[in-house]
Order: C-alpha cells, then sequence, then structure tokens
C-alpha cells in the first residue's frame, strides 16, 4: 500500500504543477470547501483502472477522507492563514518559520487522507472502463466527490473539475470532460 500511495502522491503532486489545475483546485476550495487531495485520490483511482466510485460503495472512502480533512486539515489551513494574515508584531521571522513548518504539516495530512481513502475503497467492488476509457471512470469519480459539497450541477465547479481532468488526461478536450462530469448529478 506504501508504494500505492507513493505513486498517489507523485501524480497528485505532477497534476497540481501542471498550468490552471493549481487555480481550478483552489477556486473548488474556496468556493466549495472541496478537499483537493481527496479529489485527485479519486481522479488517479479512475485513471488506474480501479472503475467508477458508487453511490455507496465507496461511500466510507470519501466520508471518512472528508471527515479527516475537516477535522486535521481545516485547521491547520486555517492556522496558517491567520497567522499570514495577523502576524504577531515583532517576530516576523518567528512567524515566517512557523508557517513553514504548518505547510509541511498540513501536506502530511493530505498525504494521510489520501492514505486512508484508499485503505477504504473496495479492493473489486468497482467496476471499470475498457482500456483507454479510464478517464471516463475518472471525470465520474471526480464528479462523485464534487456532488458531496455541490449537490447542484454548478458551471463553474464543472469548469474546474473539466481543467484538472484536461491536463490529468492528456488529449481531452474540455467540452469532452465537462460533459462526462455532469453525468455525475443524477
Amino acid at each position: 500500500m506504501a508504494d500505492e500511495s507513493e505513486r498517489l502522491w507523485r501524480f497528485a503532486e505532477e497534476l497540481y504543477a501542471r498550468p490552471g489545475v493549481e487555480a481550478a483546485c483552489l477556486k473548488l476550495q474556496a468556493r466549495y470547501g472541496l478537499s483537493i487531495s481527496l479529489l485527485l485520490a479519486a481522479i488517479w483511482s479512475g485513471l488506474e483502472g480501479r472503475g467508477r466510485l458508487g453511490v455507496s460503495s465507496a461511500e466510507a472512502a470519501v466520508r471518512r477522507g472528508q471527515e479527516w480533512d475537516r477535522e486535521v486539515i481545516d485547521p491547520l489551513r486555517a492556522l496558517r492563514r491567520h497567522l499570514k494574515l495577523h502576524p504577531p508584531r515583532g517576530l516576523a521571522d518567528e512567524n515566517h518559520e512557523l508557517r513553514k513548518q504548518l505547510i509541511a504539516a498540513e501536506l502530511r495530512a493530505e498525504a494521510i487522507e489520501q492514505q486512508l481513502f484508499l485503505n477504504d475503497l473496495p479492493a473489486d467492488e468497482l467496476s471499470a472502463s475498457a482500456a483507454g476509457e479510464c478517464w471516463r471512470d475518472a471525470t465520474w469519480n471526480a464528479g462523485m466527490v464534487l456532488r458531496r459539497r455541490c449537490p447542484t450541477c454548478d458551471p463553474e465547479a464543472i469548469a474546474a473539475i473539466a481543467r484538472i481532468l484536461a491536463e490529468a488526461c492528456e488529449g481531452l478536450e474540455d467540452a469532452t470532460v465537462e460533459e462526462e462530469v455532469r453525468r455525475a448529478w443524477p
């Protein structure tokens, strides 16, 4: 499992660094409270041939990741942001060092969130698309994670997810991905 979680983390880092992905991720995080590490894990699981997240079959994997995000990652992020906006007067160096430590802790917590997702993901219950079509599973999975935080099919959210997926699934157009993501909403 360690090797798999390391591959997932590398995928997430590489995808996040691609053009437009960071901005799209931060938009989803700010507007919907979406866990980006969980979103990227869901995309990765589809691309790796692990199949589509179902409404019930992978519910525990998504729920536990969201609980971890809310209880651990969000407080770390809030503290880091607070220190940026309200640094203690006369302690700029100490504040900067503390913020660096909080960023490292936040990243480590995100990696743990992805490990929790992988641990809880059903090993054989998910149906997978045929070879060459795994991008559809990744797109579906992204829609399922987003749907938990964005119950209506919001065009702005769809466009952000499409931007991320277009980079994850090279050669696909945003419009193709948008159409597929919309299928995650009933």
